[in-house]
């Protein structure tokens, strides 16, 4: 069974954490000024910078920019969790989430047996 985290792996995780959150902040930046329209020296929008960005790239970038900020949501939650002492157990059990686990994704919620489980019902569904 697994035990509670310690705190050199709670900052492991939360230091992955802020990590995935900076570079998850730079790619959002990113797709926005790639969604933005592009201004001559002029001031003005030139209709040719304008129509560089065909219609399926802007979605493409406003889609993922949407996918990273659920992203961002579930990191802030789960930095949230950690100040509040709440962080790692499953939402479904209440058992502790192995760290093996929240290494690799620290922002779950569910230990795998519950994920899985979770999973077989939203295909049946």
């Amino acid at each position: 069974m697994p035990q509670a985290l310690t705190a050199p792996r709670l900052r492991e995780l939360k230091a992955l954490l802020e990590a995935r959150r900076q570079a998850l902040q730079a790619q959002m930046a990113q797709n926005r000024a790639n969604l933005a329209p592009a201004e001559n020296t002029a001031g003005s929008v030139s209709q040719d910078e304008n129509g560089r960005l065909s219609n399926q790239t802007r979605e493409v970038d406003a889609a993922l920019t949407a996918l990273d900020a659920q992203e961002l949501a579930r990191i802030d939650r789960a930095l949230d969790e950690m100040a509040d002492g709440s962080y790692g157990d499953c939402e479904e059990c209440g058992r502790p989430i192995p760290f093996e686990r929240l290494k690799v994704e620290p922002m779950t919620r569910h230990c795998v047996p519950c994920k899985e489980k979770l999973e077989q019902r939203a295909a049946r569904a």
